[in-house]
């Protein structure tokens, strides 16, 4: 038999907002690593990619490596693949923004390199049918996805030994199939079971075998004194075994096999994509709301820049913001990583203030709000909007602040980028309960008396005695002054009884500062309410990327970090993290305080891991209130104290 065609194709990626200490880490273990071993083995033949972000930070921090590892494109060693600048889902985006993120690419990695690849690596091997209109746009000639897509589509699995024609509308596409059997065994096995198994494949001389995956396999994931004997042992295997393996690039395979015919493809990504997101990626959309949150801030931005064409610098922001690890979650923290979300909102958030500044969007006007259904749900959002902030607002979740933008210079930021707890299927904690509402502000409950802080943020049930905390509420808005009127009314429930009508009214006054929330619960039945009033905001403390210092709280004077609790009377919270400046909570009058952590259990490539979300916030008061009589409370958010 022939010898088997084997293309080894290496990821190099870090998302958009990666602590630079991570970044560092993994160009010393793994990067370095990898260039060594390519050095030494350049008779070999390896396909690589860099991801956009990655790509952008090692011209910055690294160029005489990213000199060195291009270099080798020129002795044959390296073949490179394209991707997307700001390595997005190209289908999850619009059909422009799906053509630029894959132009923009090419275009820098020209001014880099001196050359444009020909193949495209997919983020996530996510593929759509619709994708060859956007490869033909770029002339872009290959693409890589994995062999569970055939499965998906009911072709024979054998198809993956060799590469095909797709099209869509005209624009031919050839593909390539990564092999998850090999994937799953390289480099976890002793290289001869690898060269076996390879072997196992072999057939006609036009077979090949394909793995892609991530380079930080290679002395991050694994140790890098192991890795570097590993990937030697390796090479020398397959120099040792040519009469079974040959080593091939995706484009010297073309020139010489071209495709096996033409094929049309479903949906996909690698298995365990699928398995995740339930056989779809954009399912992450529908399981988490912080993910659709994100995307359709994009889309909300996108229409903003009709009227103003960005600088370059602010381009890049717009795709980089596009970075898909912030969007879905399974064997990486993705969603549940608050620094990834962070660095989508603050180049999202620069881009609009940019683009409304060009288009004088404010024109005369101090406030512009507008019912917009922002996250196409089929119910309509309240975005309210500054030159210095916005306020985005649901009426029928609670009637809460989602998300809160600081839009001044140099302080851009989601003070809302708060991540609520979902059900996770390899959670097997006793005591872990996902949160049964989203973890946002201004919501409000009548809890029992017994409840406490740790009731509540662990979600312990039976405790929150009324249905106002998911009600819809009614909105109105006055010009002049500006003021936001949210009211809804709800029941007041003992052991599942109804006692009584509570009436609720939130009154959100746009202040230079920030906004002021007056609430106000009047029972307007004839049973005495007897509660304890809560008042809740989840916030984001702005993450320092640049070093490991963590956001600090202060309560009555008190400095505390943000891992603590706090039980006790008070007013004001304070929170801090250098170099942004401090924010505050701080409510009109004495009240019970609750200050928790907002963690989450997530499953990372190290393992289960407790994973911070924000800071959580309670004023809280027990009442009991006859017929007519009401609880009141003032609670400012100061964006810059």
């Amino acid at each position: 038999m022939a010898p088997v065609n084997f293309i080894f194709a290496l990821h190099y990626h870090q998302p958009t907002g990666q602590f630079e200490y991570v970044n560092e880490r993994i160009m010393e273990n793994s990067y370095k690593l990898l260039l060594d071993v390519f050095k030494e083995y350049s008779s070999f033949k390896f396909t690589v990619h860099v991801s956009g972000p990655l790509l952008i930070y090692m011209k910055e921090r690294y160029p005489d490596y990213l000199h060195d590892l291009l270099k080798l494109h020129d002795y044959g060693t390296i073949e490179f693949m394209a991707g997307s600048i700001g390595e997005a889902i190209i289908p999850l985006l619009p059909i422009d923004d799906r053509v630029r993120q894959i132009r923009i690419y090419l275009e820098e990695f020209e001014k880099i390199a001196g050359f444009r690849p020909k193949g495209l690596w997919l983020p996530e091997r996510v593929w759509e049918p619709s994708i060859p209109f956007v490869t033909a746009e770029n002339n872009i000639e290959y693409v890589l996805i994995d062999d569970s897509t055939l499965a998906k589509t009911g072709l024979d699995p054998g198809f993956s030994n060799y590469a095909w024609m797709t099209e869509e509308g005209g624009n031919k596409l050839k593909v390539f199939f990564i092999d998850a059997g090999l994937r799953y065994i390289l480099p976890w096995e002793h290289p001869d079971k690898i060269i076996n198994y390879m072997w196992s494949r072999s057939g006609d001389e036009v077979r090949v075998l394909l793995w892609g995956s991530d380079a930080e396999k290679f002395g991050e994931w694994m140790d890098p004194s192991w890795s570097r004997s590993w990937l030697k042992s390796f090479l020398e295997a397959l120099r040792y075994n040519s009469d079974k393996v040959r080593m091939i690039q995706p484009s010297e395979y073309l020139d010489l096999y071209g495709v096996k015919g033409l094929i049309y493809l479903n949906t996909g990504s690698y298995d365990k994509m699928l398995e995740w997101s339930g056989g779809f990626f954009r399912n992450f959309l529908v399981k988490y709301r912080e993910s659709n949150n994100m995307h359709k801030k994009i889309l909300y931005v996108r229409s903003k820049l009709v009227k103003a064409e960005l600088p370059r610098d602010l381009m890049m922001k717009y795709y980089l913001a596009q970075c898909n690890d912030a969007f879905w979650h399974g064997l990486f923290g993705g969603i549940y990583l608050t620094h990834l979300r962070q660095a989508i909102y603050e180049n999202l958030i620069k881009v609009e203030k940019y683009a409304e500044e060009k288009s004088n969007y404010f024109g005369s006007n101090e406030v512009v709000y507008k019912l917009y259904d922002f996250d196409f749900d089929g119910k309509d959002e309240l975005l309210v909007e500054t030159p210095v902030q916005n306020l985005y607002i649901k009426p029928d979740d609670g009637g809460t602040l989602f998300e809160y933008d600081v839009k001044i210079s140099g302080l851009e930021h989601n003070l809302q980028n708060t991540m609520s707890r979902y059900h996770e299927p390899y959670l097997n904690i006793q005591w872990f309960r996902p949160d049964w509402y989203r973890r946002v502000s201004w919501r409000l409950h009548l809890w029992s008396h017994d409840t406490g802080l740790f009731e509540w943020i662990n979600n312990s049930p039976f405790k929150d005695l009324s249905d106002l905390a998911l009600s819809k509420h009614y909105v109105s808005v006055n010009p002049e002054p500006f003021e936001i009127i949210l009211r809804a009314q709800g029941g007041f429930y003992v052991f599942g009884n109804l006692i009584s009508r509570v009436l609720v009214e939130k009154r959100v006054k746009i202040t230079e500062e920030g906004h002021v929330t007056i609430y106000k619960v009047v029972n307007k039945g004839p049973e005495t309410v007897k509660a304890r009033v809560g008042i809740e905001y989840h916030t984001s403390p702005k993450l320092n990327t640049k070093t490991e210092e963590r956001a600090k709280y202060v309560v009555n004077g008190e400095e505390r970090e943000l891992s603590s609790f706090f039980i006790g009377r008070g007013k004001s919270v304070q929170v801090k993290t250098t170099p942004y400046p401090v924010f505050s909570l701080n409510a009109s009058r004495d009240t019970d305080l609750w200050v928790a952590p907002l963690n989450m259990y997530a499953r990372t490539e190290k393992g289960v891991m407790e994973i911070p979300q924000g800071l959580a916030l309670m004023f809280s008061e027990l009442v009991e209130l006859k017929k007519d009589d009401e609880f009141s409370l003032n609670v400012e958010w100061r964006i810059k104290a």
